[in-house]
């Protein structure tokens, strides 16, 4: 008579019990991960935007600033939670509203990352032809954009000279 092949209830079970403990051990350092990487993600997303406007002023020669927007055409004054463009720069603080050469789009951060920036840089952050960040006016324009995910955060921290460099911080 052929041995039939299989496993047994108590083989079924010992692995189901096996699982759900190393489930449950593992899931909850899963959900920091994930957070951690949201954040990250949302984080870089920025600094590419930052980045692109930096290098495009000084490429074309002219004026070109970051902005939010949830169209992906008019700079809006609204968190960068809804997203952000990357235009270039109108001639004067009044047109900053009006639809300009957008360069690039990009899309909000996951839903529980919040983006909030201080002073004017909450309206837009512009780049001179120098790489340098200043008002549209002229004014000078440095600051933070701080973006949190739970209790952890990190803050972009850009200098008057347009550089701009990330450091974790508790939200």
């Amino acid at each position: 008579m052929p041995r039939e092949h299989g496993i047994t209830l108590v083989e079924l079970l010992v692995t189901l019990t096996v699982a759900t403990l190393l489930a449950t051990i593992a899931l909850p350092g899963f959900a920091g991960l994930l957070q951690e990487q949201r954040l990250v993600t949302a984080t870089n997303d920025l600094m590419a935007g930052l980045r692109l406007a930096r290098s495009e002023a000084v490429q074309r020669g002219e004026g070109v600033l970051i902005c939010p927007s949830a169209d992906g055409i008019h700079c809006q004054e609204e968190a960068y939670t809804v997203g952000w463009i990357v235009r270039l720069a109108p001639e004067s603080d009044a047109d900053v509203s009006e639809s300009g050469e957008v360069l690039r789009v990009y899309g909000g951060p996951p839903h529980a990352v919040s983006i909030q920036a201080n002073g004017t840089m909450s309206q837009y952050i512009a780049y001179r032809p120098d790489g340098q960040t200043r008002q549209i006016n002229g004014g000078l324009q440095m600051g933070t954009v701080s973006l949190c995910h739970g209790e952890k955060g990190r803050r972009i921290i850009i200098s008057r000279t347009g550089r701009a460099r990330v450091e974790g911080v508790d939200c």
